[in-house]
């Protein structure tokens, strides 16, 4: 079940905005489109991912939150009476290195080689977060899963870790993941009415 529909980010919006009122050289205009096209992308990914999101079973899986910034962003969660779980969604293309010693993700595309930040590390924080405010709420302590998944099935994904490499999955192997995680979670914490007010608050 969908309890937030995916919309576009307001951000995008508002950059959209912003590069309509944009002179062709104005110093600044290449900054806006470069962040306007990594947004869009981003959004792009997550909407590739809810194509196999639409396959969970809903008595099962409960709800599936998307795109709200109320506590913090989070791409996507989904809350079973279980467990949750937050999806980061990554769409980028080309070839990416995950270096766990440095917390460093390395992509390749294109010739050109850049750094961004450790996903995975930034999936721990938000289900760090996740977690204190739903004690906050006086919500029951439920297990918070985290998994980053990549969007396009062409991107080359590379770690010296396995643990590492466990983490971030090709967006077809999500139902396989959570099948596989719901095997280690048999004690119900939240009931449906509790699922139903957290959607609320998120």
């Amino acid at each position: 079940m969908i309890e937030k529909e995916r919309r576009v980010p307001e951000i995008i919006t508002q950059l959209h905005a912003l590069l309509r009122r944009f002179p062709e050289m104005e110093h600044g205009r290449e900054k806006a489109a470069s962040e306007l096209n990594k947004r869009k992308a981003g959004f792009i990914g997550e909407q590739k991912l809810d194509y196999y999101l639409d396959f969970l079973d809903e008595k099962n899986h409960g709800l599936r939150l998307s795109n709200r910034k109320q506590f913090f962003h989070m791409d996507t969660l989904l809350l079973t009476k279980r467990f949750a779980m937050i999806l980061k969604v990554k769409n980028w293309n080309g070839t990416f290195i995950l270096e766990p010693n440095f917390h460093q993700l390395i992509r390749i595309h294109n010739e050109k080689e850049e750094a961004f930040h450790d996903p995975i590390s930034k999936a721990e924080h938000q289900s760090r977060q996740l977690k204190k405010r739903l004690a906050a709420n006086g919500f029951p302590d439920i297990p918070i899963e985290f998994d980053v998944f990549i969007s396009s099935p062409s991107t080359i994904k590379k770690s010296p870790s396995k643990q590492t490499s466990s983490k971030v999955l090709h967006a077809h192997r999500l139902l396989s993941k959570l099948t596989s995680i719901e095997k280690s979670y048999s004690i119900e914490r939240l009931k449906e009415k509790q699922i139903k007010k957290l959607a609320i608050h998120y």
